[in-house]
């Protein structure tokens, strides 16, 4: 039996590297859509990250990218994640940048 949902999550970064989301234990995940805003009325700077649970790795999606104030960055059909895999993210200021995911999970039960 497959069961999927779709679940849109959201965090405000800080000038830490934060989780901001992980695909659960026994799903399987595509990231349809990333949003990254500045709600602020300066420019700020962000960067994305997604670790492959498969090889410990950490692999850079976006790296000290300036976003203009009151701006939007979409990124579309970008990932497909196995369980333990995660995306992390900062800030060059804090409470400015918020980053919005759009996932899709899928659970498989085997019988």
């Amino acid at each position: 039996m497959t069961s999927t949902k779709n679940r849109t999550l959201g965090k405000l970064l800080t000038t830490s590297n934060a989780d901001i989301y992980t695909v659960p234990t026994r799903y399987v995940t595509e990231v349809t859509s990333i949003v990254v805003s500045n709600a602020s009325s300066s420019s700020t700077t962000f960067s994305l990250d997604w670790y492959d649970t498969t090889t410990s790795t950490w692999y850079t999606i976006a790296e000290l990218v300036s976003l203009k104030p009151n701006s939007i960055l979409q990124i579309t059909h970008c990932f497909m994640l196995q369980a333990g895999d995660k995306f992390r993210g900062l800030a060059g200021a804090a409470d400015a940048i918020t980053v919005s995911i759009r996932v899709e999970e899928s659970y498989s039960v085997v019988s």
